[in-house]
């Protein structure tokens, strides 16, 4: 939970008054004058607050440590290791403090986009729908992966255009590579049918002609993959 601005602010408030009483608690046991306890803790507070004042104008104007939101839009077919990899990437960078939403597909669809269906138009809305909560939550600050398969480069560069802080990574792997990683065998299924409208078998998957980061799954392992993505995140959110 966050602390509402009165209850900050009253926290605050008690805190100084605190280090002022105890502050002339102690001169006045050192001086045993109350002049004296007057004059220092008014001197002392009043400096306190100047050097915070200077303190923080200073720090606005440095550069170094400061962070700003991100938008991932992932894309890459079913099996591609998505939902794994950012999964991996936002462990990594919460240890690191940042504030990452992870956008699964498959949770937005049950929720956000659970009256779309799987035509090219359904699909395009779907995205559309993540791509405004993306740059929302990049607007605060936030690093959000959406982890989906996205595969139509028109509505891809419709969210590309949302603004500098959206990102592409596709997750590339070949055919052969998906299948023999696909344990619930959707692959099989689609290629004999009895799935319709299975992207990469039945519906069309569009490469991205310009992705910011390219990841080979059948390549690389996990480790360097998450690596690679977490160093990229990185030199993007840095100011």
């Amino acid at each position: 939970m966050i602390d509402a601005r009165k209850r900050a602010l009253a926290k605050t408030l008690s805190w100084r008054g605190a280090a002022i009483v105890l502050l002339g608690f102690v001169t006045y046991l050192l001086t045993n004058d109350i002049k004296t306890v007057t004059y220092v803790t008014l001197f002392y507070h009043t400096l306190q607050l100047v050097v915070f004042f200077l303190h923080e104008r200073v720090w606005n104007h440095v550069k170094w440590g400061k962070t700003k939101g991100l938008f991932i839009q992932m894309t890459g077919l079913s099996g591609s290791g998505k939902t794994t990899l950012s999964r991996a990437v936002a462990k990594k960078l919460i240890n690191e403090g940042y504030k990452v939403e992870l956008m699964d597909g498959d949770e937005y669809r049950t929720e956000l986009c659970r009256d779309l269906g799987f035509s090219k138009e359904d699909r395009n809305s779907n995205i559309r729908r993540l791509g405004f909560v993306g740059k929302v939550l990049a607007r605060n600050n936030v690093i959000a992966i959406m982890a989906t398969i996205n595969p139509y480069e028109e509505i891809r560069k419709e969210i590309k255009e949302l603004g500098p802080f959206v990102k592409t990574v596709y997750m590339e792997c070949d055919l052969d590579t998906l299948i023999s990683r696909d344990p619930k065998g959707l692959y099989r299924r689609a290629l004999s049918g009895d799935i319709k409208n299975f992207t990469g078998i039945s519906d069309p998957f569009e490469c991205p002609e310009h992705p910011d980061l390219i990841i080979n799954t059948a390549d690389e392992s996990l480790e360097e993959s998450a690596e690679r993505m977490y160093r990229f995140i990185l030199k993007e959110t840095d100011n």
